[in-house]
């Protein structure tokens, strides 16, 4: 029998899932953002790279794009490892570093294929939107151009990272789909169940201010990596709702399982 499902009910499990692995969370996100740090501070000089951006010197385009590769390598390994640990925490108790480290690979590959797709597309995106702003700036008001503009943007950062979210949960669970798969399967779920994709963005939109301004209270390396920590603590948690989501989605779809099989992450 399939189970209603609402927006109330996945947030409920992912908070459940959360609160009841909290302190090992909080441990794997801090070593995480401890580990990211260290590789950034003994790979770039910031304060060159701040002086040579002041000063426009054409030294500073290297410097920066290299802090921008490393940093996007972080960022996927970073996010391949907290899949592998959600997955982890939905069939274990007790985290079990060869299963994270069975996944992290996988992991890996399918947001490198993520970001290479959308490194293809934005460009195209943005020209054509461009061309759109621009066209409109000879037609309309400039007030009236930018405020659109504003809207836009705000609403392709929403979807854009409901995309992104909905395939890290997608990615989480084992299967046999080609990335392509997995890709359009991401997009056609996201459209699809916008009604619980919009508000967990709105919320995760929200945090991120909330602990934005938290850390530009004082800037120290402290708060920095409490920020660091904070953030990641909520990347789990949103990957976490979107994993949920397609695991209840695939349950209620399969009608020749008994609901204790198909229903069997831990919570």
């Amino acid at each position: 029998m399939q189970t209603e499902l609402s927006f109330s009910i996945v947030f409920t499990q992912a908070a459940n899932f959360i609160r009841n692995r909290f302190w090992p969370i909080v441990l794997i996100s801090l070593l995480l953002n401890l580990f990211a740090t260290l590789i950034l501070k003994n790979t770039v000089d910031i304060a060159t790279l701040t002086q040579l951006l002041k000063a426009n010197s054409p030294s500073a385009f290297p410097l920066l794009l290299k802090m921008l590769v490393i940093k996007l390598v972080l960022f996927i390994i970073i996010d391949a490892i907290l899949i592998a640990v959600i997955y982890n925490y939905s069939f274990n108790e007790y985290l079990n570093l060869n299963t994270v480290l069975s996944r992290m690979l996988p992991n890996v590959l399918n947001m490198i294929g993520f970001e290479l797709v959308f490194l293809i597309i934005l460009p195209i995106i943005f020209l054509f939107g461009g061309l759109i702003f621009m066209i409109l700036g000879l037609i309309i008001p400039k007030a009236l151009v930018i405020f659109l503009f504003a809207i836009v943007a705000i609403v392709f950062a929403i979807f854009f990272n409901a995309i992104y979210y909905n395939f890290c949960g997608l990615i989480a669970q084992p299967t046999t789909k080609t990335f392509f798969e997995k890709f359009a399967e991401c997009n056609k779920s996201t459209l699809t169940h916008w009604r619980f994709a919009l508000p967990m963005m709105l919320i995760y939109f929200l945090a991120v201010l909330v602990i934005s301004l938290f850390n530009a209270v004082d800037n120290n390396i402290f708060l920095s990596v409490i920020y660091s920590t904070l953030l990641t603590i909520l990347n789990i948690f949103t990957i976490c709702f979107f994993y949920r989501l397609n695991m209840l989605l695939t349950s209620n779809k399969s009608m020749l399982e008994p609901p204790e099989q198909n229903n069997s992450l831990i919570i």
